[in-house]
């Protein structure tokens, strides 16, 4: 595997996560950055190598244990990325726990500091409440000192948000014009930020919903991407602010800069147990089609972690074919591209990376 420069390093890959993204991009709404690997993932957790060498044995188990935001490739047995995007395990963590930090974690942590400017006291909407990034932010806004309203689809996944911190639960499918229930939570106050993944279908409750000067940090577009009435005199007449992000293609300065403050701040968290990452399942990447399925069904609450079952090969055109059968017609589709790229890797002398 080449390695440009000294900013670039080599985990051996343990464990990585689903997010909506991996899923959106199989279905080709949202294709990688431009020279970033079209393997999915985005977070992964194992050991930094020192070099290919090491994995002739299995002496990289005593090598330092990280996890990584990454722009794609999570779902390889090996990946290439910025030692910006590197953070160390924290202590007591296994790599299945750690695996479900870096993407979703650093994400929450965006929305909540960087961009919804939360402040204590403040009264934050959390679409999604037990998904991934949902259930992060929930712990994040406690610690900050604001206070969580959850959005759920079930009781059940309200009851996890509120054992989380969340102040209040809202349960959308009971209650559809749920800027009511806001409204009445907050003392007529409504929300002063709302992290939005959803956009489309629940435009109009949550223009409703929010507060006077109030942040609105949309992150994805669970709900479509389309909005009949966006109302902007009602935006305009609230000052409200309306933000859209993504962290997978923002600059690497941008990335590592959030990465070394998300660090110094957020993790010390989690060894002392104030922060912990909320796990639905831990399955084996031969069953990442399994995975994805149960979250586009939306029945996880937390994290689905895919565990590294696959052996790396000595040839690395060998490694590939686990993913016809984890990810189909697709799968077959990437393998092919890969067979490719291994011929130009085989010069560089080394194993297999989806980077070329």
């Amino acid at each position: 595997m080449c390695i440009r420069d000294r900013s670039e390093c080599l985990i051996k890959v343990e464990a990585t996560a689903l997010n909506r993204a991996d899923i959106m991009q199989r279905k080709g709404r949202y294709p990688p950055p431009k020279g970033v690997t079209d393997i999915p993932g985005l977070e992964c957790a194992g050991y930094l190598l020192n070099s290919p060498s090491d994995l002739k044995n299995t002496s990289y188990r005593s090598n330092r244990r990280v996890m990584a935001i990454l722009q794609g490739g999570g779902y390889s047995t090996v990946v290439k990325t910025h030692l910006g995007g590197v953070m160390e395990i924290p202590k007591g963590l296994s790599f299945e726990q750690a695996a479900a930090i870096p993407e979703t974690w650093i994400t929450a942590y965006q929305l909540i500091n960087w961009l919804g400017d939360t402040q204590r006291g403040d009264y934050v909407l959390v679409h999604a409440g037990a998904s991934g990034v949902g259930t992060s932010a929930i712990q994040l806004i406690k610690s900050t000192g604001a206070h969580a309203i959850a959005v759920c689809s079930s009781e059940s996944k309200i009851k996890v948000c509120k054992d989380l911190g969340a102040a209040f639960g809202v349960n959308y499918k009971e209650e559809k014009e749920f800027s009511k229930a806001v409204m009445e939570l907050t003392s007529k106050h409504g929300a002063d930020v709302i992290l939005d993944p959803v956009f489309g279908s629940h435009y109009p409750e949550n223009l409703k919903s929010l507060a006077d000067e109030g942040r609105w940090i949309v992150y994805a577009f669970m709900g479509g991407a389309k909005v009949a009435d966006m109302n902007a005199p009602k935006l305009f007449s609230k000052k409200a602010t309306m933000k859209f992000t993504t962290i997978r293609m923002r600059t690497q300065e941008y990335r590592d800069k959030l990465v070394k403050e998300f660090a110094e701040k957020t993790l010390p968290k989690f060894e002392s147990g104030e922060l912990k990452p909320i796990i639905d399942k831990v399955l084996p990447m031969s069953q990442a089609a399994e995975a994805q399925k149960r979250m586009e069904k939306n029945e996880n609450i937390g994290k689905i972690i895919l565990r590294m079952d696959i052996c790396i090969s000595s040839n690395p055109v060998h490694t590939p074919y686990f993913i016809v059968g984890v990810l189909g017609f697709w799968g077959f589709g990437l393998s092919l591209i890969h067979i490719c790229r291994c011929r130009r890797i085989e010069r560089c002398r080394s194993r297999w990376s989806p980077y070329h």
